[in-house]
């Protein structure tokens, strides 16, 4: 039950919601840079809450070279939360829906999978 509670109380802060929301929407692993211009929040406050739903089981993070990408975890409980999450309809909400298409916007600008222009 702890594990469950830590998920929850993770997915219950603003930054952090929308962060694995933009995850879930793009359906593969992103890197910090690419949330930082998808959410627009300080570097600082990305890394906080990207650690905080590490640290909560959610997201793995994992280096590539000089970048950091973060992946959804599957697990039971993380795939009902992930389904919650992307049960919310972004015409209900302006900051998902401006969310959601700097994500396209930004994805891409990828060569292939990969994120390659850095932060802007």
């Amino acid at each position: 039950m702890r594990d469950a509670i830590e998920v929850f109380k993770a997915v219950g802060e603003p930054t952090r919601f929308r962060a694995l929301r933009a995850m879930i929407d793009a359906g593969s692993d992103l890197c910090a840079c690419e949330i930082i211009d998808v959410l627009q929040k300080p570097q600082y406050t990305i890394s906080k809450s990207l650690g905080a739903l590490v640290a909560a089981g959610l997201v793995d993070e994992r280096r590539e070279g000089r970048m950091m990408m973060y992946s959804l975890v599957r697990s039971p409980l993380n795939d009902c939360v992930f389904s919650a999450l992307s049960s919310v309809p972004l015409a209900g909400s302006e900051e998902l829906a401006a969310d959601h298409g700097r994500l396209l916007a930004r994805l891409a600008q990828r060569v292939g999978r990969e994120c390659v222009s850095g932060c802007s």
